[in-house]
């Protein structure tokens, strides 16, 4: 029984035309012409291909063909190649219908990360890891990480590997107050760096289980920005989770390798 199957058309031949055999019996024409894309030509379909007349082998490698150009087409469409769905982390769509990537700034809280690896886990995370899994395949546009700048701490080689990772580093100095203790955050100001950002963006992360930060998010979201957050969920405030438009949980997986003992 006769049904369309992938055909190739670098493997297209002529087809005769239907209808009375006298009348057409010299005459045949040419499949559809191959639509090239990039010196590639697309398959085509022959609506009078016999697939009964095929050796299974041979449907086996036409189906591997068409799997491979639907893969293909979902890539360029920034769309999820096995299931063809948008992506879950975030849409692509923009006004219009168009797809697109979108852009994403990323601002890391780094003692709130620092601690929350700590104290869950005992072992510290891994900056880079972190990143890919909360830009995934969107366009990262800015990434900077808050340090506090501790006296008598040595953190050159930290500092260094967050710049190799990608990253702007902040510094800000622990301040003594008048009553003798200390306090350094970095809180107001991460908050005034992604108002100031936010317009040259389609997406803000923050990295930080923070609550405090769940009070930005109608500022952001009213520039028609998502805000989104990235934690450990041991550390990741309900409030904060309440008020982005997404969240992403980070795991052992994101962490650095614990040394082996042995």
């Amino acid at each position: 029984m006769g049904f369309y199957v992938l055909k190739c058309s670098k493997m297209a031949e002529t087809t005769t035309l239907p209808g009375n055999d006298e009348e057409h019996a010299n005459s045949s024409i040419a499949p559809t012409s191959p639509i090239v894309v990039g010196g590639t030509p697309l398959p085509v379909l022959d609506p009078n291909e016999d697939a009964a007349a095929l050796e299974r082998e041979e449907l086996e490698d036409r189906y591997l063909d068409l799997k491979d150009e639907i893969w293909r087409l979902r890539r360029e469409l920034n769309l999820e190649p096995a299931t063809g769905k948008i992506p879950s982390s975030g849409g692509y769509t923009s006004q219009g219908g168009f797809l697109k990537r979108q852009r994403v700034a990323v601002f890391v809280d780094v003692q709130n990360m620092y601690h929350s690896a700590k104290k869950t886990y005992g072992r510290n995370l891994s900056y880079s890891k972190m990143l890919r899994a909360c830009v995934r395949n969107r366009r990262l546009v800015r990434s900077l990480a808050y340090v506090i700048d501790r006296e008598g701490v040595d953190q050159l080689g930290f500092l260094d590997h967050l710049r190799y990772c990608g990253f702007e580093v902040q510094k800000r100095e622990v301040i003594e107050r008048m009553d003798g203790s200390r306090k350094a955050e970095w809180e107001l100001g991460i908050a005034m760096d992604m108002l100031r950002i936010a317009d040259k963006v389609d997406t803000i992360i923050c990295v930080s289980g923070n609550g405090v930060f769940a009070d930005l998010a109608p500022l952001i979201k009213a520039k028609g920005v998502k805000f989104e957050c990235c934690a450990f969920r041991e550390s990741m405030s309900d409030l904060l989770i309440k008020a982005v438009d997404q969240y992403h949980l980070l795991s052992e997986d994101h962490l650095y390798e614990a040394p082996d003992n042995n």
